[in-house]
């Protein structure tokens, strides 16, 4: 997950369904889960909804007549994870970004997921039969260090791009200016712009910038039909990994430069600085852009932001290149109950269950079933029939189940109406967007690798004399 929450230990006493005057001992199995903060939906007293995990307790005694109590445990970040892990926590199912989960599985920290998990004929199999067939792809095309795919370790949780959420009233050149990774250094920006405090994220928006003209080239090259999708994203994802020294000696070059123009690097202080118009530009994961976009237009509340006028922002993803992340469920090496972890999965998995957790997380879940399609993508930004200032929105690659992505032929002959609607105007540079970006925005979006020993060091040493500097 990216964003990073504090919670108050009696909220995690209370989600975990522990007392501190109550102290019988409770001799159920324990599947033993770690996951980030505000991550799952944890119900909702005053409506009669209990937390999905312990909905998950009731379920699995239904299915298998055995009784099982989840401790479910909080970590910070993915840092923090890979810590209690090294450490010797002992978990039985984890929830890491992509790069930790490639981290994990090159330290032979995890295991496989069992072949059964994607037999679709068992019934209870709610993934393999709900998974997006965009996840499905992506989990299969994109490998691990030895080799394997990512969907031979995990199952797709949460996932998202990153982008640029930004008021649209900025300057009069915002909208141009926002396709560009240089307006980190565009002067019209200057201090009114933020970059994410951390040595990954960073990096890659440095790659960005250094490799500007490689990527235009090979985007050309795509558009004019001199290279296949799957090429395409293969030598995207060979520039946007590039940890060699003289690359990152250049990139460090590039982000010192950015660091004169910036207002600073946050984390999770740039949504409040938004929408309180301290800054115009934001650098931000997709799910919080969904969340600073509410809040700022006024359609969600936070205790912590008060918003007295409305601010409509948008979203952009830059036009040569993004990065695509994803949250993913793992077993660890020595979990005591795969059946119950598989099982957890699955339970988060129905689409049900995945209408709830986004509506309460805010992200956009791998679970892509013609349920989820109805109860949130259209139940969320399908325009009213009234509505005038409408365009069509194209959803097929995520939620067709038929539809081909190999060629424009296939595309055509499997692209389903079914999955077209009409949203407000507005929604193709705002929420919707950044929860379902369109297929053509998605083709230039990559996924980067974990650092290995010695690349990290030297990230680390640059990231010290940038943020010092």
């Amino acid at each position: 997950m990216k964003k990073v929450i504090a919670i108050a230990a009696a909220g995690v006493l209370g989600l975990l369904g522990l007392s501190l005057t109550n102290f019988i001992v409770d001799k159920r199995p324990v599947l033993k889960v770690a996951n980030w903060a505000e991550y799952i939906d944890i119900g909702d007293e005053e409506e009669g909804t209990k937390s999905l995990i312990e909905e998950f307790e009731t379920w699995y005694k239904v299915q298998t007549g055995k009784d099982i109590r989840v401790e479910y445990c909080i970590a910070d970040d993915n840092e923090t994870l890979y810590n209690m892990i090294k450490m010797g926590d002992h978990f039985d199912l984890v929830c890491p970004s992509e790069y930790m989960l490639m981290k994990l599985v090159a330290e032979d920290r995890v295991q496989k997921l069992p072949e059964s998990f994607y037999d679709t004929t068992i019934e209870t199999n709610y993934y393999a039969k709900h998974v997006s067939p965009f996840i499905a792809q992506t989990f299969e095309r994109n490998l691990m260090t030895n080799g394997s795919p990512w969907k031979e370790y995990a199952a797709g949780y949460m996932w998202g791009t990153t982008g640029f959420v930004y008021n649209p009233n900025a300057s009069k050149t915002i909208e141009e200016d926002i396709k560009k990774w240089d307006i980190f250094t565009n002067p019209t920006y200057n201090k009114k712009i933020t970059a994410k405090n951390n040595v990954r994220d960073t990096y890659f928006t440095g790659l960005a910038m250094y490799y500007d003209t490689e990527l235009r080239a090979l985007k050309e090259q795509y558009q004019q039909g001199n290279l296949t999708l799957s090429e395409y994203q293969t030598q995207l994802k060979v520039l946007m990994n590039d940890t060699s020294p003289n690359t990152m000696d250049a990139v460090k070059q590039k982000l010192m430069s950015m660091t004169q123009n910036l207002y600073g690097f946050e984390t999770d202080e740039g949504k409040s600085k938004i929408i309180a118009g301290d800054i115009t530009v934001n650098f931000q994961w997709s799910g919080d852009a969904v969340y600073v976009m509410n809040v700022a237009d006024g359609s969600e509340e936070d205790e912590e932001t008060v918003v007295t006028d409305p601010v409509y922002l948008n979203y952009s993803i830059p036009e040569t290149v993004s990065n695509l992340w994803f949250d993913g469920w793992t077993l660890m090496k020595d979990c005591n109950n795969v059946d119950a972890a598989t099982m957890f999965i699955n339970f988060l998995s129905m689409p049900q269950n995945a209408v709830r957790n986004m509506n309460y997380i805010g992200y956009t879940s791998c679970i892509g079933s013609k349920y989820v399609y109805e109860n949130f993508a259209l139940d969320c930004y399908e325009a009213s029939e009234d509505a005038t200032d409408v365009a069509l929105y194209d959803l097929n690659y995520y939620f067709n189940p038929n539809y081909d992505t190999t060629n424009a032929t296939t595309k055509a002959a499997t692209r389903s109406e079914d999955y077209i609607f009409y949203a407000p105007a507005d929604q193709l540079k705002r929420q919707l967007f950044a929860q379902y970006p369109d297929e053509e925005t998605l083709s230039r979006c990559v996924a980067m690798d974990y650092f290995s020993y010695d690349d990290n060091a030297r990230a680390n040493s640059m990231w010290s004399d940038i943020t010092f500097f």
